[in-house]
């Protein structure tokens, strides 16, 4: 055995080979170890380099809801540093305003779901809300457990804005095409005036001649309502032509409303068209009347232009039919009742092939100068395929062409309203109740005055809703009803109504008004105004009006 003093050369002997080893290794390995090392952080700091450079909000929070990872958009947009929000919770970077709103989605992400959602968030940046598209995505460990999730948060603020204009943008345009084709009926539409004033003119004369003679004067009598009856049903269809308003669908036949169309362009289109109907169906569509107005307006105006003055045949109609791919019309899917097919034909020149696949393009036009804007058929188009239509055509070169719409038929179970003539033939009961009547025109006031009195009411008339609110508030519990006109001197009738309202709350109140463009018949319903009835009313549906409100109030 070896004494220690034989032993302590080996010793030393093997600390230095382990000395000699370790330096080897270090001398071999480190600077690989090293360069690894540092390509990893190369790539690290690549990452967050690119992910800086993103407009978008870009975060991972692991599963105790605490930051990992954060781009400079989070930072700038929460006001904080990167220091300030790595190893942080959640809530605490957020602030308890934004988090609760995106609290369940996150529990969505550590359950394993991922989705999108839009928000509107506090950006401290701006010092504003702002809308983001907000993207959560899981991420899941080797056992399938969620491990953390990832953040992609975008602000859309601008793009919603600029979509929103884009609308608006596209409403002007349609309202601007409406009025250009109101411009083109206008010779029209004061020709048909001229012939209604000319009747009711001559016939005011001949009561004169005539007011001995009952059987004339009520003759001549009958004849001025019905020629002021045709005046008004002429306003209505210019106003809700031109009016701009959004879509209102309800079961209409459309067979009614291509009747009145006509009726409005026969006065404007050269005595040399011929207009033909061929009116088939009487079947009905959940449409918009106004607009489908204006589908039937531009196709009859563009197959006049396409005629000209050199004349021609312009054929309407109106047929059901039972339509899909499988059979031509592109794009159709087969209707569970069918579809109402509105044909509109000219026996123009035709569409060149040329331009086939152009026509429904906006501006797009082969008009002169002056003679249209080019945006009709795309007004037809978009108004067509917002009613789940479709829109096809066919044209032969000097011999016309034929736009065929398509819509889907319904049945519609629901009774219309009662015809006026059977209200008017109904037996009224004896009259009674104390009315005030608001209006500024003399004539109304009057007329209706004598009207309802010699019904039976107690009235009272106003020719200002100023002086007509004083009177209520002295004594709101004289009066069983109001009749009230919507623009006014001093107060007008929408302010009037809701100052009489909040004096006594069951007071029923009619609101009869022309057209006005920032108060409809919807916002007075929802203003608690029980009626809402155009001008000209016709005096004997007014009476029944009255009379069904007060047989509401309680005793």
């Amino acid at each position: 055995m070896e004494t220690p003093e034989q032993t302590k050369p080996h010793v030393a002997a093997r600390r230095k080979f382990l000395e000699l080893s370790l330096e080897s290794t270090r001398k071999s390995y480190y600077p690989l170890l090293k360069k690894q090392l540092e390509r990893a952080r190369e790539r690290e700091e690549n990452l967050q380099l690119l992910i800086d450079n993103l407009p978008a909000l870009i975060s991972y929070v692991d599963a105790d809801l605490r930051y990992v990872l954060v781009n400079r958009a989070v930072e700038k947009a929460y006001g904080k540093n990167r220091d300030q929000i790595i190893g942080r919770q959640m809530k605490s970077v957020m602030g308890p305003h934004n988090y609760d709103k995106i609290e369940s989605y996150v529990q969505d992400a550590l359950s394993g779901r991922s989705g999108t959602i839009e928000l509107i968030l506090f950006n401290a940046a701006n010092d504003g809300n702002r809308l983001y598209e907000v993207n959560y995505v899981p991420e899941m460990d080797t056992n399938g457990n969620v491990s953390g999730f990832y953040f992609l948060t975008i602000d859309i603020t601008e793009k919603k804005q600029a979509e929103q204009e884009r609308l608006k943008l596209k409403d002007r345009l349609r309202q601007a095409h409406k009025m250009e084709a109101i411009g083109t009926l206008s010779g029209g539409i004061a020709h048909d005036f001229n012939n209604i004033l000319s009747g009711m003119f001559g016939y005011s004369q001949l009561l004169e001649t005539y007011k001995n003679d009952p059987r004339k004067v009520e003759e001549y009598n009958r004849k001025i309502f019905e020629s002021a009856q045709r005046a008004s049903s002429l306003i209505q269809q210019i106003l809700s032509f031109s009016r701009q308003s959004k879509i209102n669908r309800h079961p209409i036949k459309l067979d009614l409303i291509l009747k009145e169309a006509l009726n409005l362009l026969r006065s404007s289109i050269p005595s040399t068209i011929e207009i033909k109907q061929n009116l088939t169906s009487r079947a009905k569509v959940l449409a918009d009347p106004t607009q489908l107005h204006q589908v039937i307006m531009n196709l009859c105006t563009n197959a006049y232009h396409a005629m000209g003055d050199k004349g021609g045949t312009l054929t309407v109609a109106l047929e059901e039919k039972t339509v899909s791919e499988r059979n031509g019309v592109p794009g159709a899917h087969d209707a569970e009742n069918g579809y109402l097919r509105l044909s509109v034909s000219d026996t123009g020149q035709g569409i060149d092939d040329r331009i086939k696949d152009k026509i429904f393009d906006p501006y797009f036009t082969t008009k002169k100068v002056g003679r249209g804007t080019g945006l009709g058929l795309a007004v037809v188009a978009g108004i067509v395929k917002k009613h789940n239509g479709y829109i096809e055509f066919e044209t032969t070169l000097g011999l016309g062409t034929t736009f065929h719409i398509y819509l889907p038929v319904i049945i519609d179970e629901t009774s219309g309203p009662e015809p006026l003539q059977a209200m008017e033939q109904k037996k009224e009961t004896p009259a009674s109740g104390r009315l005030m009547i608001v209006d500024d025109e003399t004539s109304i006031l009057e007329a209706l005055e004598a009207f309802l009195t010699a019904k039976g009411y107690r009235v009272s008339i106003y020719d200002n809703g100023a002086s007509a609110l004083q009177m209520f508030q002295t004594a709101p519990d004289q009066f069983d009803l109001i009749i009230t006109d919507m623009t006014m001197p001093r107060m007008a009738g929408d302010k009037f109504a809701l100052a009489a309202l909040k004096i006594r709350a069951d007071i029923p109140i009619i609101m009869c008004s022309g057209y006005n463009e920032h108060f409809s018949k919807a916002d007075a319903l929802r203003a608690g105004i029980k009626k809402y009835i155009p001008k000209p009313a016709n005096l004997s549906n007014l009476s029944a009006t009255i009379r069904e409100l007060l047989d509401k109030q309680p005793d």
